[in-house]
């Protein structure tokens, strides 16, 4: 039995609720450790957390599980977690946690587009009229930044290729992983993220962190528990039931929610900007979520509404 579409709305909102927390996490992280080793460890820590979940599937499905399924699952992890990850916590290094979360806010642009030319998904006008909305309201919130601005050249480059790899992986992942459970196709995922970075993070020359105080350790579980495993897992389970071009909008929160936890952690003070562009954001993401009279009318005379169509 499907669960509710209330349900599907409520884990994109904690996915998308992590996610904003795990640029505050990595900013703390990376003060005693690298970034490659940060984005190694938490892939790793999450791929072999759900492993469980692939013997499941592999003794269940065995042909669901054959080495060409194995193959494009890997493949897909090195694309969304190997590459973009790593450009992530770079950049979010290099450059701050609250222009990491508006940066990553570009996500759901790309998302639509990339579904929208290979896919072929189509967005209604009041949809796209929400994502035009939602991505001025995620511009206005980090204060209208422009690239470079303040000596974060580099950390702005590699945040942009960062979502436009997530942004392939958002729209590939549900077509790729159809005919696999969502647990386990998101291990073999991670694994193969982890692998891929294996070999960065030794060429890099950077060493093991032998001591780790309280902050990063925490904020190392945290982002490998909770931002990996946890939310990637159920935002994987929500694609390969919904419209990613649907879901998508929701990747908006996460500049709202990022901005407010870089107030709580590290105290930056909110701008006139913030309120403008969150107020902006909830407006368009309440303008995506309803259903289109015309559209409506017609799947009563088709047949079941997608449990996502009020989203």
């Amino acid at each position: 039995m499907k669960p509710p579409r209330s349900v599907f709305f409520a884990l994109l909102i904690l996915a998308n609720l992590v996610w904003a927390m795990s640029f505050a996490a990595t900013s703390v992280a990376t003060r005693q450790m690298s970034p490659i080793f940060l984005t190694m460890t938490r892939l790793f820590v999450g791929g072999t957390l759900l492993f469980p979940f692939v013997i499941r599937a592999w003794r269940r499905h065995p042909a669901a599980m054959s080495a060409r399924v194995i193959t494009r699952i890997a493949l897909l992890g090195l694309i969304g977690f190997t590459v973009p990850v790593t450009f992530e916590t770079i950049g979010i290094h290099a450059s701050t946690a609250a222009l990491g979360a508006v940066s990553i806010a570009l996500e759901p642009l790309f998302t639509v587009l990339i579904a929208a030319v290979v896919l072929r998904q189509r967005l209604s006008s009041r949809r796209k009229l929400a994502m035009a909305m939602a991505a001025i309201g995620a511009y206005v919130v980090g204060g209208c930044p422009r690239p470079g601005v303040a000596g974060y050249a580099l950390g702005d480059v590699l945040l942009l290729l960062a979502v436009l790899c997530y942004a392939c992986y958002n729209a590939l992942s549900s077509r790729l992983t159809e005919n696999v459970p969502a647990s386990a196709a998101m291990s073999v995922m991670l694994l193969a993220g982890f692998l891929g970075c294996t070999p960065l993070w030794l060429m890099s020359g950077h060493p093991w962190p032998h001591h780790l105080s309280a902050g990063p350790l925490l904020s190392l579980a945290f982002l490998s528990l909770c931002a990996t495993a946890g939310a990637y897992l159920v935002w994987l389970f929500v694609l390969q039931d919904q419209d990613v071009s649907r879901a998508a909008i929701t990747l908006y929160l996460q500049p709202i929610f990022g901005v407010l936890f870089s107030i709580v952690i590290i105290h930056t003070a909110p701008t006139p900007f913030f309120y403008i562009g969150a107020i902006l954001i909830l407006m368009a993401l309440y303008l995506g979520r309803n259903v289109e009279p015309r559209a409506a009318a017609n799947a009563d005379l088709e047949g079941p509404v997608n449990v996502y169509e009020d989203m």
